[in-house]
This record gives C-alpha cells, sequence and structure tokens, in this order.
C-alpha cells in the first residue's frame, strides 16, 4: 500500500526519545509489514497523553493515524476526527508530506484549520431555528437582587450542522441557574453549516443568551449569534 512510502517530512524531527516516540517507530514498522490494524493499536496510545510523549510526538502520532485510516480504510470522518486532535495540539503544525501520499489529505486538513484560521471566503453557520425558553421567573433564574445574567456558550459547528458535543464550552456564566437550560438549548440546535468554496466546513462560533428582570417577577431573553 501507499503507507510503505511515507515521505520524510512526515517523521520525527526531535533527537529525544519518549515512549510516544517509540511506539510510533514501531507503528512505522508494522505499516511497511502491511499490517495496518497493529499500527493503528500502536499509534494511538502513541498519541494518549499518558505516553509521556512531546507535543511533537502525539501530533506525529494523531497526523500518521489520520493518514492511516484514510488510507487503509478510505475513514475521512476519522482521519478528520485525527488532524483535528493533532491541530489542538498544534495549530500550527505542517505536514508537507501529506500531498504526497493522496491530496485528498491536504483538502481534510485544510478542512479542519477552518474552524478557527480560515475566514476569507467563507460562509458562517446559519441558525435554522433559535431555541425557545419557557416563561422564566425572576426569583428562581437571577435571585432576589438580579435583574440580569449573561451565559455566553463557544461551539463548533460540523458539517452536517450540528454542534459537536465535546467542543461546547461555556466561556462567560452570569446566570448559573440557566445553565443546564441553556447548554441543553445548544445542544439541540440546527445549523446551515459553514461553507468554504462552496464546501462545507467546520466553523466554530459563539452564542450570547441574555436574561433581563421584566415587570415583576418575569425574565425575557435575547439570544445573539453566530
Amino acid at each position: 500500500m501507499p503507507l510503505l512510502v511515507f515521505p520524510a517530512t512526515l517523521a520525527s524531527q526531535q533527537a529525544a526519545t519518549s515512549r510516544a516516540a517509540d511506539l510510533v517507530t514501531l507503528a512505522r514498522g508494522q505499516i511497511r509489514a502491511n499490517r495496518a490494524d497493529s499500527a493503528l493499536t500502536l499509534l494511538k496510545v502513541a498519541a494518549d497523553s499518558t505516553t509521556g510523549g512531546t507535543v511533537g510526538d502525539r501530533v506525529q502520532a494523531y497526523v500518521l493515524l489520520g493518514v492511516l485510516e484514510y488510507i487503509a480504510h478510505r475513514d475521512s470522518s476519522a482521519t478528520a476526527l485525527a488532524f483535528r486532535h493533532a491541530l489542538q495540539l498544534d495549530p500550527g503544525f505542517q505536514a508537507g508530506g501529506l500531498a504526497d501520499v493522496d491530496s485528498a489529505l491536504i483538502r481534510i486538513l485544510t478542512a479542519e484549520r477552518c474552524v478557527r484560521r480560515c475566514r476569507g471566503g467563507e460562509i458562517k453557520p446559519q441558525l435554522i431555528d433559535r431555541p425557545q425558553f419557557t416563561m422564566l421567573d425572576q426569583s428562581v433564574v437571577l435571585g432576589p437582587s438580579q435583574t440580569h445574567g449573561l451565559i455566553v456558550v463557544r461551539f463548533v459547528v460540523g458539517v452536517e450542522g450540528a454542534p459537536e458535543p465535546e467542543s461546547i464550552h461555556v466561556m462567560t456564566n452570569t446566570a448559573q441557574r440557566l445553565t443546564n437550560q441553556v447548554l441543553d438549548a445548544v445542544r439541540a440546535l440546527h445549523f446551515r453549516p459553514a461553507t468554504l468554496a462552496g464546501a462545507p466546513v467546520r466553523a466554530e462560533v459563539e452564542m450570547r443568551f441574555e436574561f433581563r428582570a421584566s415587570g415583576t417577577n418575569y425574565v425575557d431573553y435575547t439570544i445573539t449569534g453566530p
């Protein structure tokens, strides 16, 4: 298979070794022996933080894992996930040898970079339906002395138009009692995904849920974003 000739640019350039680096080396041996499944197992262990590997070791493991998933199994979603983990560790990492393996790998990596790095020409996600909250009791959700609350949530909208659960993070929260309702609403959102050059891409968005006391006992809310 093409993996037998992984370009040198995908190899580690670090002199010092770690358990993660050793596992990557073993995985390369399994690749040369056409044992893709064994190599995948080794790379998954190497990518894990408990191996004590450097960021470079783990990035290399994730990149090779993504390449192997694509070449051996044609699993572009698994490849995208592996590249995503690598970018989380090092957003600026370079893997020049990808094009020598398969040009599709460059497209997958570029789409993953677009979550935070690609803005030119990108059309942001469009929310299909804004969430609705039931009538809110001021004394319950804001407390007797509060008149205003704000919850800001940041997350990634996937190519299918749904928030990726593991990406959901509360950035600001001055309405603690409303947290669960807001997070439930976020998880249920549906978007038209972001597009770049006409193709759907993942995109990071931020939404603001603002709550204000209204009248004598109720709370109004406004939702802004993405």
